[in-house]
């Protein structure tokens, strides 16, 4: 039975969240609904890990089995989105290993949280920026994320329902980047995320940004360990998971690394 690895980009506005859950739309229910539509046979997938209610994915991964395939991912693609709906696609896939796991074998996941800082908002950008209509001090914002990098316990930026087996987390990348108007762009990238890491330390670190918070106070957060002192839960809409990294040994989806991810990889990593 061969492996599947598909890459699937998706819209959270209308998704109750990735993962399957009873009563509501979900990432999961759809893609395997089509996947079993296609197949003939009930289908399950396995993803990279979960995106919350409202969280776009620009490369999520999942993997599955089939009883058989001839290897033709256009023919196979072309055929699932024709039955997926429109605010979920699958636009590549791989034959993966026995042993590969979408989630399990993925060494660095990477974020990127937009925002949109100016006083008008914006009808084609709201779908996935997060508007702050006061001026931010994007240097503040930078220069105090970059304690962010390394392995640290992110108790102060999980969720209190979080229920993850250990708080410790590596941030291998942090970049905060002004796109002119008004745009900016939060990139992490990490071995793996705490429940609603990412969205606590963009909400802290628009509160520095607005002056609400010395640029100290997330170094002191992180040391901290404690919820109380990290910022509010910045809005889902503005968070995307770009990509999900994995051996380069596999070989996956070499082709579809984007420009602006690319620049972000090329950043210094650091040593693990």
């Amino acid at each position: 039975m061969p492996r599947i690895a598909l890459l699937i980009e998706y819209s959270g506005r209308l998704f109750h969240g990735s993962q399957f859950q009873i009563g509501v739309r979900t990432v999961q229910e759809e893609l395997e609904k089509g996947l079993t539509v296609l197949c003939r046979r009930p289908m399950k997938v396995i993803f990279s890990g979960r995106t919350d209610t409202g969280v776009h994915a620009k490369g999520q991964v999942v993997h599955f089995e089939l009883d058989e395939f001839d290897g033709d991912f256009y023919k196979f693609l072309w055929a699932l989105n024709g039955i997926l709906p429109s605010d979920l696609s699958a636009y590549e896939g791989q034959i993966v290993p026995p042993d590969f796991h979408a989630r399990f074998s993925a060494t660095e996941r990477i974020y990127v949280y937009r925002i949109l800082n100016r006083q008008q908002r914006s009808p084609i950008l709201a779908a996935n920026h997060y508007l702050v209509r006061s001026p931010l001090d994007a240097e503040a914002m930078i220069s105090a994320a970059q304690c962010l990098l390394g392995t640290h316990d992110f108790t102060s930026f999980r969720a209190s329902n979080g229920d993850e087996t250990s708080p410790l987390c590596s941030v291998q990348r942090v970049q905060l980047l002004r796109l002119g108007e008004g745009q900016l762009e939060f990139w992490i990238g990490a071995n793996h995320f705490v429940y609603n890491m990412v969205r606590i330390i963009v909400g802290t670190l628009v509160e520095i940004g607005l002056g609400k918070r010395a640029p100290e106070s997330l170094s002191e957060a992180l040391s901290g360990r404690d919820r109380n002192l990290s910022g509010a839960t910045a809005p889902a809409q503005g968070l995307t998971l770009q990509m999900v990294r994995y051996p380069e040994s596999l070989r996956l989806f070499e082709k579809s690394t984007d420009r602006d991810t690319n620049r972000f990889l090329s950043e210094p990593r650091l040593p693990k």
